[in-house]
């Protein structure tokens, strides 16, 4: 089996004998190699979903994520239901708690699906190069901050 092919679940939709394939993401690889907990696990799931919610994954892959907070990037605010902007707040609160060194990876990662590789081609500058190593450090210490304080 390939690694390809290991990071592929088939699953069971809610229809009887409707069957998917599912990629696994990083995160949940993380969770069976015993890398992450439950908890971490459950608050990466928590944070994607609310990323998704919040209509910022095109904002933050075109701009970057030297942003102040989070504004309206899609669309306009007269017009945004109430769950996006709701999901908008709880992103801005996970933002401050993260910091300006986490905020990124945990965007491109577990936000925007990127791999840490990608990741660290995309933060390194000029001048400093950012490691996939470096960067996995950073995801697992945002993953430990968004269980214990992200709400």
């Amino acid at each position: 089996m390939t690694r390809q092919q290991e990071n592929i679940r088939i699953e069971e939709t809610a229809r009887a004998g409707v069957y998917r394939a599912r990629r696994v993401d990083l995160v949940e690889r993380w969770l069976d190699r015993g890398l992450v907990t439950d908890r971490q696990h459950a608050a990466a799931h928590d944070f994607a979903l609310t990323f998704e919610a919040a209509a910022l994954r095109e904002h933050f892959a075109l701009s970057g994520w030297n942003l102040d907070k989070v504004d309206g990037a899609r669309g306009d605010s007269d017009h945004m239901s109430a769950s996006v902007v709701n999901a908008r707040k709880r992103i801005d609160q996970a933002r401050a708690i993260l910091g300006p060194s986490m905020w990124p990876v945990t965007v491109d990662v577990v936000g925007s699906g990127m791999s840490l590789r990608e990741h660290a081609l995309r933060a390194s500058s000029g001048v400093h190069r950012v490691t996939h190593h470096e960067v996995r450090g950073r995801l697992l210490a945002a993953l430990d901050l968004l269980e214990r304080a992200w709400q």
